[in-house]
């Protein structure tokens, strides 16, 4: 049987694992290490383990990029494996693994421009209304959890990672916010409407209680309140299971927080401001979250007197 390398040697001589450890959270490592698996198969080799990745060249990485938008996939997807090579390529050239010349033949790799319409969708006042009634509807502590758990997320545009990580003590009644640890390990405040700050005190005072721990925990089958701290995939079963029984067509978690985004926006606060509420790093990714503007053309088109 071979022998296992430990994982410090393999970060030393694998410049792809030195890359990944590198990044500032979980999720940024599973995305990156997924499209580095993909990059490794494209040039023959198993995984980004096996893969000789000082032997990669600029015309190496050239080709991989061409197949990628021969498949079909965006501009930005095709930037973020430039991104994961030349981050690997960096630590190779860090660790010596590579001459300067090709370090910068490779990072001088131009990004691809272009943009593709956005995805996902903002959702109306009514479906939140419908997914707030099948909440209400629940007398078991699910309902009022739940119910809390969809206020915060649409009325702050909290992630899914990120409203499992709460805590009791994140809560800042008296400043009418809580205490968010996002991307990178950044802390941000998320101030909190009437709205959810309500829901969240319900929640709180009539089930939860005020012992430390996290802010939702998981509620066993027959309404059992442990103090376990759910899972992103548990926010994701709660949030269908609520679709589902609002008759709603399928959304996505993340809609949530494109919904946050875009009534922030409809009621004309500056994209600096909506950035900041986000914890986006920039501006750019902000405004991909932006779901107004199907409507305002549609709008516009309807004005026009011709034909």
């Amino acid at each position: 049987m071979a022998e296992v390398m430990p994982a410090s040697e393999l970060i030393e001589q694998n410049p792809a694992m030195a890359y990944l450890v590198s990044l500032g959270s979980k999720k940024s490592r599973q995305t990156m290490k997924s499209f580095l698996n993909i990059v490794a198969r494209i040039n023959g080799y198993a995984s980004i383990e096996t893969c000789p990745w000082a032997q990669l060249r600029r015309h190496h990485v050239q080709a991989v990029l061409q197949m990628l938008e021969d498949l079909g996939r965006a501009p930005a997807t095709r930037n973020t494996y430039l991104a994961a090579i030349k981050g690997v390529m960096t630590e190779a050239w860090i660790k010596k693994q590579i001459d300067h010349d090709t370090y910068q033949q490779i990072k001088l790799i131009r990004t691809a421009k272009g943009t593709r319409l956005a995805k996902g969708k903002a959702l109306a006042k009514e479906e939140l209304q419908k997914l707030f009634f099948t909440c209400e509807s629940d007398s078991s502590p699910k309902g009022l959890r739940d119910a809390a758990i969809l206020a915060v997320l649409v009325g702050c545009g909290l992630r899914r990672s990120e409203i499992v990580a709460l805590d009791l003590e994140s809560i800042d009644f008296k400043e009418q916010c809580l205490k968010v640890l996002g991307k990178g390990d950044k802390e941000r405040l998320a101030f909190m409407p009437p709205g959810p700050q309500q829901r969240v005190k319900r929640w709180i005072d009539e089930v939860r209680g005020d012992y430390p721990g996290p802010l939702f925990p998981r509620i066993r089958r027959y309404g059992d309140v442990t103090t376990e701290r759910m899972s992103d995939q548990a926010i994701y079963y709660i949030l269908d299971t609520r679709r589902v029984e609002a008759g709603l067509d399928e959304f996505a978690p993340h809609d949530l927080r494109r919904t946050f985004a875009s009534a922030m926006l409809d009621n004309k606060e500056d994209i600096i401001t909506v950035r900041d509420a986000m914890g986006h790093a920039s501006v750019t990714t902000t405004q991909r979250y932006d779901h107004r503007g199907n409507d305002r053309l549609r709008e516009a088109s309807q004005r026009l007197d011709v034909g």
